[in-house]
Formats: C-alpha cells, sequence, structure tokens
C-alpha cells in the first residue's frame, strides 16, 4: 500500500444519521483528502447534508462511482442489525479502503481483515470516542503517567458505561492501559452483583484488574440513547488518578494526598505557606487536563469530527509508508472484538423497557437555592 508520491484521496461517507460526525469532519480543511459523496437512503435529511457539503448523494451502491479511495462506513453492522458489514465489503470488493464504524462481530472483523488482505486494502474499525480529543488526552496522560512511573500499570480501574457504548469503552481502557499490551491478556467474567442499574463484570487486563458497570436494560425502539453514563472511566496509582469523566471531557488528574511530614506534631498546617515549592498543600488537589466541551453542539461539530479528521489522516498516512498505528493493527482490532462478545456474553440479555425522556436539568435549576430554611420556618 505504499504509495510512490503522496496523492489526495476521495473519501465516501455512507450512512446519513451518525454518518454526520464524519461530513463534519471536513469542516476543517483535511490535507491529502478530498469529500467525493455520501450514500444513503435518500431521506430529506440526506439531501440537505449533501446539498449543504455541496457533495453528490448516491442511493445505492451501483451508483458510486469509480475513483474512490477511502469509504467510511456508518452504518450498523450485521451484529446490530444493519447493512454495514455488507456494504464494507461490497467497497473493499471493489478495491476501496474502509474505514468502518464500531461494533463488529469478531467473525465478521476476522471475514473483511482477510478480504482487504487479498484486495492490498486497508480495513480499519474505528471506535470513534477513543479518538475524540478528550479521549486520545485521557489515553496519552495515562501512557504518561506509567512512563513516569517506570512502567507500572495501574492498581485499579473503573468503568461505567452501557452496552450501546461498551465497545468504545473497552477500547478507550486497553489504548489507555497499552493497547499492545493489555488486548491480548484480558479476559472478562461475571460476578453476582446485579442492581436495578448496572450488572458488574470483573476484567483482567494482565497487570490491572477492573470493575466494569455494565447498564442492565435499554429501550429497543430507541437505543441510542438513554445510557445512564456513556462513558465514565478511571485509572488509578498511589501517585493519583486519571478519570475521564465523560464522553467528551472533563479529563481530571487527582493528585494522591500525601505529607512528608503529617506525624510532625511541632508545626501547623500552615508551616509552609508561602513557600509552594516545599508545601504539599500548595498544588491543586484536582487538575482540569482537558476541559469539556461548552455544549452537545460543539461536541458534535467540533470534538468528535476532530477525532475522525485524525484517524482519516492516520489512514492517509499509512497509504503513503507509515505503519499501521497499534490501534488499529488486525490483531488488537481482533482482541477488542472479542472481549466486547465476552463482556456481553457475561453479562446477559438486556432487559428491554420502554423508557420516558429524561427531563434535562439545566444550571440555574441545579443552582437555584433548596428553601430548607424557609420549608424549616413554615
Amino acid at each position: 500500500m505504499n504509495a510512490s508520491t503522496p496523492k489526495t484521496r476521495r473519501v465516501l461517507i455512507a450512512g446519513a444519521k451518525f454518518g454526520e460526525m464524519y461530513l463534519n469532519a471536513f469542516l476543517q480543511a483535511q490535507p491529502g483528502l478530498e469529500l467525493a459523496g455520501l450514500l444513503a437512503t435518500g431521506s430529506l435529511r440526506a439531501q440537505q447534508l449533501a446539498h449543504a457539503f455541496g457533495i453528490p448523494l448516491y442511493t445505492s451502491v451501483d451508483q458510486v462511482p469509480d475513483g474512490i479511495d477511502i469509504a467510511c462506513v456508518v452504518v450498523r453492522s450485521t451484529v446490530v442489525g444493519g447493512t454495514g458489514t455488507a456494504l464494507a465489503e461490497a467497497f473493499l470488493r471493489r478495491g476501496m479502503h474502509v474505514v468502518q464504524e464500531h461494533p463488529m462481530h469478531p467473525d465478521d472483523a476476522a471475514r473483511l481483515q482477510e478480504l482487504a488482505r487479498d484486495r492490498d486494502c486497508a480495513y480499519w474499525i474505528n471506535s470513534y470516542y477513543a479518538h475524540t480529543l478528550a479521549g486520545q488526552c485521557w489515553i496519552e496522560r495515562a501512557l504518561r503517567v506509567r512512563q513516569l512511573l517506570d512502567g507500572e500499570a495501574a492498581h485499579f480501574a473503573h468503568l461505567t458505561t452501557s452496552r450501546q457504548l461498551l465497545y468504545s469503552s473497552l477500547d478507550l481502557l486497553l489504548q489507555a492501559c497499552g493497547a499492545d499490551r493489555a488486548a491480548g491478556n484480558a479476559t472478562v467474567e461475571a460476578t453476582a452483583d446485579e442492581d436495578r442499574a448496572f450488572r458488574l463484570l470483573r476484567l483482567d487486563l494482565g497487570g490491572c484488574r477492573a470493575a466494569l458497570r455494565l447498564q442492565t436494560y435499554l429501550d429497543p425502539e430507541d437505543p441510542d440513547l438513554h445510557s445512564l453514563a456513556m462513558h465514565q472511566l478511571t485509572l488509578g496509582w498511589p501517585s493519583g488518578y486519571l478519570s475521564l469523566e465523560a464522553s467528551h471531557g472533563p479529563v481530571l488528574w487527582t493528585s494522591a494526598l500525601y505529607d512528608p511530614r503529617h506525624r510532625d506534631n511541632g508545626q501547623s498546617l500552615y508551616r509552609s505557606a508561602g513557600d509552594a515549592d516545599n508545601d504539599p498543600f500548595a498544588h491543586p488537589s484536582t487538575h482540569v487536563v482537558h476541559p469539556a466541551p461548552p455544549d452537545w453542539r460543539h461536541a458534535f461539530e467540533v470534538d468528535g469530527p476532530c477525532g475522525v479528521g485524525r484517524v482519516l489522516q492516520m489512514l492517509n498516512r499509512h497509504l503513503d509508508g507509515a505503519a499501521v498505528p497499534c490501534a488499529f493493527r488486525p490483531d488488537y482490532q481482533q482482541a477488542l472484538a472479542r472481549l466486547w462478545q465476552q463482556a456481553l456474553r457475561c453479562a446477559g440479555p438486556a432487559h428491554e423497557r420502554r423508557l420516558p425522556a429524561p427531563r434535562i436539568l439545566g444550571l440555574q435549576e441545579l443552582a437555584a437555592p433548596l428553601g430548607l430554611e424557609r420549608e424549616a420556618a413554615q
């Protein structure tokens, strides 16, 4: 797949719902890449997107012209009841490189990886959230902590997520623990701990054990929403713990509380006031390593699409001769898909519930006083 000279590659997006996040990646310049079309069902949404981005809209694979280099398949895969896997296969057979949105059944992933090798094409499964600005920050800072601690594995890990986002949560966790080390050795087992909202699973990452709290239920008529927590992950060491508080941040580092002279009864806590270098209490208790986006629109139009652009640029560099990044190596992607499948099997089937729209609480409501004094007086 080495190219003698860099070229501009033409990119097709298949899927007009979550595919909008991929289209939004082209709101920013993508050197070496050209947005070439949208493949969708022809809905009003798809028509509006194609018009807004100034690209042709195709409604069948047969309409897609030759000359497309990269196809991004942002349609549900077979394992979750969609046609995405068949689309990816069709594009690979036409000699296109494919980026396919997660999740993927491990057998389907292996079959398409083999087809890609036969066609001399790249086939990458993208978990999306591991490549967003916040996801990458959390992964990189976790690896930096390990580097500073001479390779010491995290002493504990917690992750809370829903079934819809389990695949991407596992990808975030494995990459933060060192994908080349953690993935091949990872195993999962069920516990007897289950409450109304979550089932507890134990992950063994070959050096670190993780507690996975997986939501027990979903709404089959609205499976994309109603996550009690989308992505909430923490890795901890004696030095402190690193948290991804939500899908798009913030990322927080909370230092351990330690005073080497805490047994000294001859001085108060204020002994080092004004001497920040020697005062263990002069440093922030928690650092905001990466802020949360200002609103959901920013997450959808900037933060997430920046991650898509990052994946496409990595693919473009690979097609020009760079090595495959660890997160997209076939062996790692197989291990991730198998761990996802194993976790779902251990958790058992989801409980189906018809769920009402949640009440969205605004900051002004949360900040309003409780009025307890008035109630007490009454």
